[in-house]
């Protein structure tokens, strides 16, 4: 009898086990995937200010005002 409820101990030891690592590595792969998707979204901000810059800088250099209006007239 005590044999038995060894053995049954043990098998709800490893069945708990099994389920807790599961749960343990899904919780980790979320918060995984959570910083990875924010890393992603500050490269991607990092990205669209550096366009900005670069726009903004072409934009004021680009020649003679009374040219620049005519051209840009069609983006408005």
């Amino acid at each position: 009898m005590a044999d038995l409820l060894v053995w049954l101990v043990a098998a709800l030891g490893a069945v708990g086990g099994v389920i807790l690592g599961r749960v343990w590595g899904r919780v980790e792969g979320e918060h995984a995937g959570k910083r990875e998707a924010e890393r992603d979204a500050m490269e991607e901000t990092i990205e669209k200010v550096e366009r900005g810059r670069d726009a903004v800088s072409d934009g004021r250099g680009a020649g003679d005002p009374a040219e620049r209006l005519p051209r840009n007239d069609g983006r408005w």
